[in-house]
This record gives C-alpha cells, sequence and structure tokens, in this order.
C-alpha cells in the first residue's frame, strides 16, 4: 500500500508513521510511506505520482488541507483520502472532498489500525480483474470504452488498448459493476473517474472529454448523481 502523509509538523509525521509501521508489522502488510511537510509540495506531486492512501493535516501553513484534497479531487477520484485535524469543526468542509474518514487529534495507535483495516479492505474490492476479450484488465483502473467496428478501445489510467470484442458484450461484463454506465451509442463510462457532465461531455478526471447521448443527458446527471450518493455512504459520509 503506498501512503502519503501531508502534515506540516515533523513530530506528527514520524508518530503516524510509526502507528502505520506497527501496524504493517502485526498485519504482514507491505507499506511504502512518503512525507509531505506542506499541501503545496504534495499538490506538485499528484500529476507524477498515485497513492492508495493520503493521511491529509487539514491545519497547515500555507495551502491547508481542505484546499490541498480539493486539487487532489480535481484529477483523482479514486484514491482513499483520510483527514487528521485536532477539531471536528472542518467535517463539513470535508463532505465534498469524499473523505475516506475523519481522525481527530490525539489518536491512538488503534484508532489508525481501524483506518487502515478498512483501507485495505476497500482497495482490495478494487484490486479485482476482468478479462475483456483476450485481455485482462484491473477493474479499477478503466476510465471508459468506446466501440470501434468490431472491436472496443478501452481507455484506462496510464495506456489505451484496442481488444476484440463486441460492444454488446463489453457492455454486458461492465454492467455488473455499479460504476459503469452506458451515456451514448458505444459508449460506457466509469462514474468513479468522472469530474463532472458538462453539455453533451461527460468529463473524465484526466481531462478526456466523451460524448453524451443527447436522449439520455438527463439520464447519465441522474445516474452520475446516485452513484456519488452511493459512494459516500459507502464511505461513511
Amino acid at each position: 500500500m503506498k501512503i502519503a502523509i501531508v502534515d506540516d509538523n515533523r513530530a506528527e509525521q514520524i508518530r503516524l508513521h510509526e502507528f502505520i509501521c506497527l501496524w504493517a508489522q502485526k498485519t504482514d502488510s507491505a507499506v511504502e510511506t512518503e512525507f509531505f511537510d506542506n499541501g503545496d509540495s504534495f499538490a506538485r506531486t499528484i500529476t507524477a505520482k498515485s497513492f492508495d492512501l493520503v493521511f491529509m493535516d487539514i491545519l497547515m501553513q500555507g495551502t491547508n488541507g481542505i484546499m490541498t484534497a480539493r486539487r487532489l479531487r480535481e484529477t483523482d477520484l479514486s484514491t482513499l483520502l483520510v483527514f487528521i485535524t485536532s477539531s471536528p469543526e472542518f467535517m463539513a468542509q470535508a463532505f465534498p472532498c469524499h473523505a475516506f474518514d475523519y481522525v481527530t487529534k490525539p489518536y491512538t495507535e488503534r484508532r489508525i489500525a481501524e483506518v487502515l483495516d478498512e483501507a485495505c479492505r476497500a482497495l482490495g474490492k478494487r484490486a479485482e480483474v476482468i478479462q475483456i476479450g483476450a485481455e485482462k484488465f484491473l477493474l479499477s483502473d478503466i476510465l471508459y470504452v468506446l466501440s470501434d467496428s468490431n472491436y472496443c478501445e478501452v481507455h484506462t489510467r496510464t495506456a489505451q488498448k484496442k481488444v476484440r470484442i463486441s460492444f454488446t458484450e463489453l457492455s454486458r461484463i461492465l454492467a455488473a459493476y455499479p460504476p459503469f454506465a452506458v451515456i451514448g451509442r458505444g459508449v460506457v463510462v466509469n462514474f468513479d473517474y468522472t469530474s463532472h457532465i458538462s453539455g453533451c461531455d461527460c468529463v473524465m478526471s484526466n481531462g478526456d472529454k466523451v460524448p453524451v447521448s443527447r436522449r439520455k443527458i438527463k439520464e447519465t446527471e441522474q445516474a452520475f448523481l446516485d452513484r456519488q450518493f452511493s459512494r459516500m455512504l459507502a464511505e461513511g459520509n
């Protein structure tokens, strides 16, 4: 598990890191931790690096944790985000950032272990591999799919691959998974990687624009909102 700790207090960084290491030892888990002293230094890396889990302090010098989280969510909707703060008064501001959890200082080793256990379960669900034609894909990596005659172009977070499979068959496979929806003729998107819907475009978290059928605009907008709501409930918000 790749974890980022964003906190301008070095002592807090070390304390949290020690709790993470204790959990990793007890659960025999592989953990890689990276430290960031402020929100700006973390924000500069998010286009080049990805993390499974981010512990984000809210009150920091410079760009605070809420603003930094908003910048993260502009390009990444899948990273698990845990806010850490000395006061619960910021919960309302944290809500739109799709936080996975909210930890109040002073926290205990047990509290951090609980968060890591839950994160592990959530990440495990995302690690499912599916077969599409002759290729295998990590389900959580798929952003959208476009039909191309007897082939389908599968666009993932890092690449795109053309697979010999009918769109009918592919859409049947993806229909079993809640994040995916057919939004037009020969178009499937993953709403977990959708930033917003603008007119006839479904704007993805990486900036790609995927066309929405005019007759399905309202249906797509509602499905997108429903998915966002379901995710917030699942994440305990």
